[in-house]
């Protein structure tokens, strides 16, 4: 499943089509609840949908395609929330650091909480080739990413950091969030379920930025 493009082959064009990919999508996640992972299947969905194995396949090449359209399909309403949370964040960034990371890992978490929650043991299979920061950036081209705002976000502290390349930081972030996420679901997912994940991720990128007490400023 290439999640930096669309899962569809094509694009429904009349209400007929797009009935039929809701069908499909709903097919699989009622196969994924009332029977398990073992039993999802191109041909399975189809039958469950009510539609050809052949009306399928000119929307979906296989079960990750439709797997990376549920996705899609349960976060649109979020995307609707992307500039009100990107502005949340921002806002906060000029009054508490501490307070704009935890918003920003508990925003993280929930997201793969819900994909998790929603689509069980396959989840688990696809997390790491579902991107939803590249699909919400295609939604809203102007959007910037964590590595875009967190830099000006973590300048307005300066003195409180240890770190001075702020470019370099903010990736940072961005990747040990990322790596985290995933490589604990790979290895224990319900640990994700957990408030003392969010708390202890933030903690983790808490002391990572910031100087402890004493701790001289990093040279330039």
């Amino acid at each position: 499943m290439a999640s930096h493009h669309s899962p569809l082959r094509r694009s429904p064009t009349q209400s007929r089509a797009t009935a039929t990919l809701r069908a499909i999508r709903e097919a699989a996640l009622r196969i994924l609840k009332e029977e398990g992972h073992a039993r999802l299947t191109t041909n399975r969905i189809a039958e469950v949908a009510g539609v050809s194995i052949g009306s399928l396949y000119q929307y979906y090449t296989d079960k990750h395609a439709i797997a990376a359209d549920i996705c899609n399909a349960l976060l649109t309403s979020e995307l609707d929330e992307i500039k009100r949370l990107d502005r949340q964040a921002i806002a906060l960034a000029e009054n508490s650091l501490d307070a704009t990371l935890a918003f920003f890992v508990e925003e993280q978490v929930a997201r793969h909480r819900r994909l998790y929650l929603q689509l069980q043991d396959f989840y688990l299979e696809i997390h790491w080739k579902y991107d939803f920061e590249a699909y919400s950036r295609k939604r809203y081209p102007n959007k910037p990413s964590t590595a875009e705002w967190l830099p000006s976000a973590l300048g307005r502290h300066k003195g409180a950091l240890r770190v001075n390349n702020f470019a370099l930081a903010a990736q940072m972030v961005a990747n040990a969030l990322e790596g985290t996420i995933h490589a604990t679901l790979d290895r224990n997912p319900d640990l994700i379920l957990t408030q003392d994940f969010v708390d202890e991720l933030h903690a983790m990128l808490v002391r990572y930025l910031k100087k402890i007490p004493g701790e001289g400023i990093p040279n330039d």
